[in-house]
């Protein structure tokens, strides 16, 4: 590959599912590549919801503190080069056409092709370990157990997320068969950070019975935060400020989104155990002013203060309720003017019971994909449920719209949930204003 534009036709040309699953494509390119994710150090995130967040202030903290800091997390909203960070910097262009040539070149000879996560993740190696990362922050891309990322064969420590239903086609319906493949990442001896879990409290203690199982099984050191060990002080639009046991200085939380407070306390009992089995040195001063200054696209991110517009890339009933959960704290009463654009494959009607609880009116998109539910076809729904419903083409038509809805009304709020590909066209409509 010559150039970027030929890269990227490279990547999109690849398929994006494996045609038997398991790791020994992964193992195969790796070795071809010389194994470079054997000279890293990493710490494994998986879960269903809160990964990317949690990734985010990990990484801002570990930058904060000194360290140069990998970050790899899936998907991309705009540009496959938002896969990769270095100290919160994307990989450029070129690094990322010599990195991926490098792949292909590897992955010519193999008999069996890898997926294009596989090529992706592969290529993250190459760069981090090329650029000396003292860390890197490791996202899985679905599960946990077979996913590319875990190839790794150290961890720092294997981190899990509030797991709910998502991808039941691949993973299961059962929460505990979710849970036993994200608890995949789990290897003998390892610190486990499990967050506190947020769905129905059947359901949590399944999945931490799951994961203790595990840890027991592979002589793992399972650590829970404290639900007590935090405390919220005041949040608004623009963040989160909180009092934490593990801290001596009130904390401030550059995120918004009451699911965020539960994602900083799985940071922290991740930081207090990386300092006390000093695996890292994360001082206060750098936790403080790491997650000050975290940012992190499409998690309840506000793109407009006047009417308030909030995107969130929620997009399974998991998410959609802890969206709605968040924009009641914040909102009260307030009714909000939902963006829409769903899959037609998830639990449509769990979703939607969330959304009609603090609903004023629906516009609703298609998201590019073949699994979509047709915008119009959701809007019919929504109106047969008594709501008014609109459905546009395009996320510029579906943004203006909503802020003529909003004109002159005082205190009203829009809200973009959905595929965080379709998250990413929202989010360029803001990004081109």
């Amino acid at each position: 590959m010559t150039d970027y534009v030929e890269t990227i036709k490279y990547i999109e040309s690849i398929p994006w599912t494996m045609r038997k699953p398991g790791l020994h494509r992964m193992r195969e390119l790796m070795e071809r590549l010389g194994n470079p994710q054997d000279r890293l150090r990493f710490i494994h995130i998986a879960g269903t919801n809160g990964k990317g967040s949690t990734s985010a202030m990990l990484a801002a903290v570990t930058e904060a503190a000194g360290y140069r800091t990998g970050l790899f997390t899936s998907p991309h909203l705009l540009k496959y080069n938002e896969r990769m960070k270095i100290n919160g910097i994307d990989i450029d262009d070129e690094a990322l056409t010599e990195v991926i040539s490098k792949v292909a070149d590897a992955a010519a000879g193999m008999e069996e092709e890898p997926s294009e996560f596989e090529i992706l993740t592969a290529a993250g190696f190459l760069w981090f370990e090329k650029e000396s990362c003292d860390i890197v922050i490791l996202e899985v891309g679905l599960g946990g157990e077979l996913d590319s990322t875990n190839v790794i064969k150290t961890k720092e420590l294997a981190v899990i997320t509030p797991i709910g239903y998502d991808h039941t086609a691949i993973l299961g319906d059962k929460i505990e068969d979710i849970a036993g493949a994200k608890a995949g990442i789990i290897i003998p001896g390892c610190d486990v950070i499990m967050a506190l879990q947020n769905g129905k409290e059947s359901d949590a203690g399944k999945v931490e019975k799951v994961i203790r199982k595990n840890c027991e099984v592979k002589n793992a050191f399972l650590h829970i935060p404290d639900g007590d060990g935090i405390e919220e002080l005041s949040s608004d639009i623009h963040g989160i400020v909180f009092r934490s046991s593990y801290l001596k200085e009130t904390v401030r939380l550059n995120l918004t989104g009451d699911y965020q407070l539960m994602n900083a306390l799985t940071v922290i009992e991740c930081i207090k155990v990386l300092n006390e089995k000093e695996k890292l040195f994360l001082t206060e001063e750098a936790v403080l002013k790491g997650l000050d200054k975290v940012k992190w696209a499409a998690r309840f991110e506000v793109l407009n203060e006047d009417p308030v517009f909030i995107l969130d890339g929620a997009h399974n009933e998991h998410g959609i309720r802890a969206a709605v959960n968040g924009l009641k704290k914040l909102f009260g009463d307030e009714k909000i003017i939902y963006i829409l654009g769903i899959l037609g494959d998830k639990d449509i009607d769990g979703m939607l019971s969330l959304l009609y609880t603090n609903a004023k009116s629906f516009i609703t998109l298609t998201p590019e994909s073949s699994r979509a539910l047709e915008g119009e076809r959701l809007a019919d729904r929504l109106r047969s449920d008594g709501f008014e419903a609109v459905s546009f083409k395009k996320p510029k038509e579906a943004v203006s719209y909503a802020f003529d809805l909003c004109r002159n009304v005082e205190g009203a709020c829009i809200c973009s949930l959905g595929s965080l590909y379709l998250a990413g066209e929202v989010r360029k409509v803001f990004v081109n204003r």
